[in-house]
């Protein structure tokens, strides 16, 4: 993930991880602090293997279509106001209320998610707006 996210680690760490800071900034903070780890793992690997370690810069659409290539079984479209339908079963799911992208005036046509949590309802849990163009 590289720069992208080394700056927006700098800047959380900056703001000393607030779950505020967090939210204004539509990142799931339990989450980010996940990554950071994964982050290190993966660079000890590269650096033990003597793999170069290289970034993609700005480009976040590069970060989607590999999350879209991962998760591609749990992509999702919007069906109707605040609905979405899994892309590969038909079955109906909404944002969870912790979701970044839940509640902020702004509804994705496409997302992908980690996982769901089954309640009343069926909630998508770590949630990514992606295009629709991508190759699911």
């Amino acid at each position: 993930m590289g720069k992208a996210q080394v700056r927006v680690e700098c800047i959380a760490h900056d703001c000393r991880f607030s779950e505020k800071w967090c939210s204004e900034n539509y990142i799931h903070g339990k989450s980010l602090k996940k990554a950071r780890e994964v982050r290190q793992q993966m660079m000890d690997i590269m650096k033990m293997q003597s793999m170069e370690i290289s970034t993609c810069g700005n480009d976040w659409d590069i970060i989607r279509k590999c999350i879209c290539s991962a998760y591609f079984h749990q992509s999702a479209r919007l069906k109707g106001i605040g609905e979405y339908v899994n892309m590969r079963s038909g079955m109906a799911c909404h944002l969870h209320p912790t979701s970044a992208l839940y509640g902020r005036g702004f509804t994705p046509d496409y997302i992908v998610y980690h996982e769901l949590l089954f309640t009343s309802k069926e909630f998508m849990q770590c949630v990514t707006a992606v295009d629709g163009q991508y190759d699911f």
